[in-house]
């Protein structure tokens, strides 16, 4: 991988755009490094979280551009191909079954938008500038933010977002909902880093059935959602971790909980 590093090692993996010098912009051959990155993410039994970082002054200014128009004969063939392997990506962060901290600063639009809400928590470096930026490039938008941006912020709000492409700053960004919190641009490394090894250390089966529970909820029916966290529950009864905290518990100390 060129573009996107993964190191996957431990129970806190960490994967970073790599591509500083065209502000992390993803291009196909990165869309497909990333959904490398995020099966060996997926199918790794020891990773308990995932840390998302970028290199460089911008998170992600969405979809290269130059990749998209350097062909205008081929660019619905091209477009198809783009859309796919990134909505793959989004997909795949979304649906991880451990929890995913997105570290966020500088610029951030279009598909990269996809990332920080397909995550669960998002630090925002004090620096951070985002637009989804779709209307300006004559794109109806990708990444699932129209999916996304209603339930974050409402209708209204999203239309703002999408159709009249409505930029925020880090403040803005917190006031509506749309990260965890605003530190420092100097500290995003460092308090990202803390918040995702504290999840890793977590009742990671809990925590992944938890992240699934809240993204679906929305579009359940009550029955049908009740019925999802019963399920959860069981899956919960049949870790280590639900065991070790019920011991913990009756012990007065705090669980140490494996992952498991």
């Amino acid at each position: 991988m060129t573009a996107v590093r993964l190191d996957a090692s431990g129970p806190l993996a960490r994967l970073v755009l790599a591509r500083p010098e065209r502000h992390n912009a993803i291009d196909l051959t990165m869309a497909r490094e990333l959904q490398a990155a995020l099966a060996e993410c997926a199918t790794s039994p020891g990773v308990r979280a995932l840390l998302i970082g970028a290199e460089g002054p911008a998170f992600c200014v969405g979809g290269d551009l130059g990749h998209v128009g350097g062909d205008p004969d081929a660019l619905r063939d091209i477009a198809r191909d783009m859309v796919e392997a990134v909505q793959d990506v989004v997909a795949r962060v979304a649906e991880l079954p451990v929890p995913v901290v997105c570290a966020a600063g500088g610029a951030v639009a279009g598909v990269g938008l996809g990332l920080l809400w397909a995550s669960d928590i998002v630090v925002a470096g004090d620096d951070l500038r985002l637009a989804t930026a779709f209307a300006d490039v004559g794109v109806s938008g990708d990444g699932g933010s129209s999916w996304w941006l209603p339930r974050l912020v409402g209708l209204r709000r999203a239309q703002e977002l999408m159709l009249l492409n409505r930029r925020l700053d880090a403040r803005e960004a917190d006031d509506w909902g749309l990260v965890t919190r605003v530190v420092p641009a100097v500290e995003l490394a460092e308090e990202a880093e803390r918040t995702a090894g504290e999840l890793a250390s977590g009742a990671t089966v809990a925590l992944g059935r938890m992240r699934a529970l809240l993204r679906d909820g929305v579009s359940a029916g009550l029955r049908e959602h009740l019925a999802a966290e019963a399920d959860g529950v069981l899956a919960c009864a049949d870790s280590a971790d639900m065991r070790e905290a019920l011991r913990a518990f009756g012990e007065r100390r705090r669980p140490r909980f494996v992952g498991g």
